[in-house]
């Protein structure tokens, strides 16, 4: 008769664990009852999971308890094998309910499990015919799950106080951005000098036009060391990089705290209220504004059109009035015929627009440049959305930390769906939020310098159309092509609209001294309205 084989299930819920004295702990028990009871421990199908929960299943669905019970499946541990646990607390932490099926399931493909902390052996016939054997269990599924969901509520009631402190300029953690450093005497965040540099640096050549992969190659040229600590220190700089310093709002002193959210069974990461002026700002908010409105709001031509010359000054931003599909540019017809910018879905008969011939709205820019200089205003409907939007999630805030106490207290579950309710209200909230910033920023400082250099650019000779695409995609998300009203309508980054004629009326024709490329498109117009 063959020895029966044993597997050793080791599991602990922080990596820090791993530190002390739990895996030693484990490995040594599942030993010794091995030894005890005559039973082949098989170390080359140990089953770990380091580091990872079972309050929520995670180890029972994804982690290595459900590899062993695929191997039970398998046929890799074949039937009448043990499965050495410390506790029934390593196989899972969920509800009793759930817990118990986990276990079931696990005895049911004949696998005997055996708390070490006890000696307890759980199989089919121990679950079915020993009553006591259940009540153990369940009872002990119980106190599990309690331990751990007030371990969670006791966790987010302490990190709540650590964010309330943060208001005040107290750290939080020593982890931070890699440009700063946490002072173990202030408890305040300070820049590491050579990084703050660095990043100031990449916000520069971010402003002066200067791409990811070019910044990237500037600094690994010049030996610019990279940042983070020795374990996890990239060799190069590389583009994603860059661009998540550039993207980050730590530079300007925000963090963005998040909390954890596990409705439905998934696990989410909500953002929280920022907190302004909880790192030190390493860039200025102007220079900030200008490169995120470039970075974010501007869809830049791809790489491989970079190297050539922009077939229209509307490519990607002209769109059809009457359905609001992408209006392309069309080159066909007789030799020598004027390209066209045409809906997409009137080619395929699908929509009524017509189509405008191309220079006929390039000359329209160029006549309107200075009015595409001068940036319209929002207007105070943005500031008054954008204060009510703020005050909406602080009265939000007080009624969760109110509705949360409640909870703690009551363990009412309509006071728990209440809570639910009020953090998806805040978290929509949350979200308004950032669009309405999004606005602010795309109305800031880069907007007006993004007029002017469109105005530059279009009076420029030789015309660089591949800039001033570039320019018009900072400032506005679309430009409707009118043929019927004979207007072009721009959408503004800010949410501003504003038409200008596609037939422009010039009385009287304009003075000499006016910049070629400006003079050429209104001589071009009168033209074609049949005048001199």
């Amino acid at each position: 008769m063959s020895t029966p084989k044993a597997y050793s299930y080791l599991r602990f819920s922080t990596p820090e664990q791993m530190k002390g004295d739990s895996f030693r702990r484990q490995a040594a028990l599942a030993e010794a009852y091995a030894i005890q009871h005559r039973l082949e421990l098989d170390r080359d199908l140990t089953f770990r999971d380091l580091g990872v929960s079972a309050f929520r299943g995670k180890n029972a669905e994804t982690g290595r308890l459900g590899d062993f019970r695929q191997a039970v499946a398998d046929g890799l541990v074949p039937a009448g094998s043990f499965l050495l646990v410390e506790s029934l607390d390593r196989i899972s932490r969920q509800a009793a309910r759930k817990a118990i099926r986990v276990l079931e399931d696990i005895v049911d493909q004949g696998v005997t499990v055996v708390t070490l902390n006890d000696g307890r052996a759980y199989d089919k016939g121990a679950l079915d015919n020993d009553p006591m054997a259940l009540l153990i269990a369940l009872l002990t599924f119980i106190r599990a799950n309690e331990e751990s969901a007030m371990k969670s509520r006791r966790l987010r009631a302490a990190w709540e106080g650590k964010r309330q402190r943060a208001t005040s300029g107290v750290g939080m953690t020593a982890r931070c951005p890699s440009w700063l450093r946490l002072d173990p005497v202030s408890r305040q965040y300070v820049p590491i000098p050579q990084r703050a540099e660095v990043v100031a640096r990449i916000f520069q050549m971010a402003s002066d036009g200067i791409g990811l992969h070019g910044i990237a190659a500037t600094l690994n040229t010049e030996c610019i060391p990279t940042f983070g600590d020795t374990t996890r220190k990239a060799e190069f700089w590389n583009r994603s990089y860059v661009a998540k310093i550039i993207e980050s709002p730590a530079v300007i002193g925000t963090f963005v705290p998040h909390t954890v959210d596990y409705t439905g069974g998934t696990k989410r990461r909500v953002p929280d209220k920022p907190i302004e002026g909880y790192f030190p700002s390493i860039v200025d908010i102007a220079l900030h504004g200008q490169v995120r409105l470039a970075r974010l709001n501007c869809r830049a031509p791809s790489t491989r059109t970079a190297n050539r010359e922009t077939a229209s000054m509307l490519a990607g931003l002209a769109g059809c009035p009457l359905c609001g599909a992408t209006m392309t540019r069309v080159s066909k017809g007789a030799k020598g015929g004027k390209p066209r910018l045409t809906c997409v879905r009137a080619k395929k008969g699908a929509c009524g627009g017509a189509s405008v011939p191309q220079p006929e709205v390039e000359d329209a820019l160029i006549y309107w440049a200075d009015s595409l200089a001068r940036v319209p205003s929002g207007g105070s409907e943005w500031e008054e959305a954008y204060f009510d939007c703020k005050q909406r999630i602080i009265g939000l805030d007080r009624l969760i930390a109110s509705a949360t106490s409640e909870l703690i207290e009551t363990q009412s579950p309509a006071v728990r769906d209440r809570l639910r309710k009020l953090e998806a209200e805040r978290a929509e909230a949350v979200t308004q939020l950032k669009a309405l910033e999004a606005r602010a920023i795309a109305a800031g400082p880069g907007l007006q310098r993004a007029a002017h250099q469109l105005r530059d650019a279009l009076r420029s000779q030789p015309l660089n159309r591949l800039s001033v695409n570039g320019l018009l995609r900072q400032m506005f998300d679309a430009v409707t092509v009118d043929a019927e009203e004979a207007e072009l309508r721009f959408f503004w980054k800010h949410g501003v609209e504003q038409a200008l004629p596609l037939d422009v009326k010039l009385t009287p024709p304009l003075a000499p001294g006016y910049p070629t490329p400006l003079a050429d498109a209104a001589r071009r117009l009168l033209s074609r309205q049949g005048r001199s």
